[in-house]
């Protein structure tokens, strides 16, 4: 497995909302900020088949591609996704990765079993985000290997599917995570950005934004990055190994005075 190739742009989704669209109880602190408008997304997909990207599943054929190419990837498992951003999907003929949450299939707000086989009837790829959401590198070893596990053996036994595809849960990874990850069967895993010191093979991803206006979105696909997100990526970066996960997401709730 290699790293992003050039002109390869992996895009991280989480929720498609509308301002009726009912949101899950069990979300974790500044989820919102990554609630993409149902409007703003079927012009962000239509912007890529305007503009000649392909898009598809990673595989030796789109990487060899020498195309502009986009890979979709929407992380919780969200019933939104199933109502808002498949509907897009299926008009446009694009394939996406749907990374689940496997302790909350089923929940209030979260895509069941039903929802999920239909995703992969129709060519989406079902991968794990986990057992239960946990931030990977606060737990011991054990723990580690039983969140990978747990959550591809209860995918892939109500599925009845092979689940190998792994997106590493809040943003929170290392060589540790990722190797072990690779150990319990995974062959592709995704992360968010990727830390500087990170030596593994993984596909790192670009969070699509609430706010976002369509031209932020273009500079995404080309790769740019405006200066002020640059300083506030490097604060988050700096903030999670200063203070570690727990002091991290207790800082960023209060923040955002979400309790």
């Amino acid at each position: 497995m290699k790293n992003n190739p050039d002109q390869l742009c992996v895009l991280m989704y989480h929720g498609i909302v509308t301002e009726w669209t009912p949101l899950p109880k069990e979300r974790e602190a500044g989820a919102d900020l990554y609630d993409v408008p149902l409007n703003n997304f079927q012009k962000h997909m239509q912007l890529l088949n305007e503009n000649g990207y392909t898009t598809g599943i990673l595989n030796e054929e789109l990487i060899e591609q020498n195309t502009k190419k986009v890979v979709l990837t929407f992380d919780d498992g969200e019933m939104n996704n199933f109502e808002h951003a498949f509907p897009v999907l299926k008009k446009h003929g694009y394939p996406a990765y749907f990374f689940i949450i496997a302790k909350r299939v089923g929940l209030k707000g979260y895509m069941g079993w039903d929802e999920l086989r239909e995703l992969h009837r129709c060519g989406m790829v079902i991968g794990s985000h986990g057992f239960s959401h946990e931030i990977l590198t606060s737990l011991l070893d054990t723990q580690i290997e039983e969140e990978l596990r747990a959550s591809k053996k209860y995918l892939e036994r109500n599925l009845g599917i092979e689940v190998d595809t792994f997106s590493i849960p809040r943003g929170f990874c290392d060589d540790n995570v990722i190797q072990k990850a690779y150990n319990a069967g995974y062959k592709r895993i995704f992360i968010s950005s990727r830390p500087r010191k990170l030596q593994s093979d993984c596909y790192s991803r670009l969070a699509v934004k609430a706010h976002w206006p369509l031209k932020r979105f273009e500079q995404a696909l080309n790769g740019s990055i405006p200066f002020n997100e640059k300083m506030i990526d490097l604060t988050k970066s700096a903030a999670k190994k200063i203070f570690g996960s727990g002091l991290y997401n207790w800082t960023r709730r209060t923040l955002l005075k979400i309790k």
